[in-house]
């Protein structure tokens, strides 16, 4: 084996390939947005950057996405996350 074959084996070998894949959560709580994922993982706005706006509310004054589920993109090696839309 010549070097740069032997240094790209090298480098194929250290990368990791870490899929991002879409988790599924629900909106426990708003305007303090918190998001259950499962039985036991809450994540609050320190964990969560959004794509869409939350905040919206009915006529009544309650917020329309309180208990809807949610799609987010982990990143961060699954410490932070991106909330892409809301499940309609």
């Amino acid at each position: 084996m010549n070097g740069i074959t032997e240094l790209a084996k090298l480098l194929k070998d250290r990368e990791n390939n870490v899929d991002y894949s879409p988790i599924i959560g629900r909106i426990i709580e708003l305007p303090n947005l918190k998001v259950r994922l499962g039985d036991k993982v809450i994540l609050t706005s320190a964990h969560i950057k959004t794509c869409v706006s939350l905040d919206a509310v009915d006529g009544t004054g309650n917020y329309i996405h309180l208990g809807k589920e949610v799609v987010l993109l982990p990143y961060a090696d699954n410490q932070k996350f991106i909330l892409i839309g809301v499940v309609q």
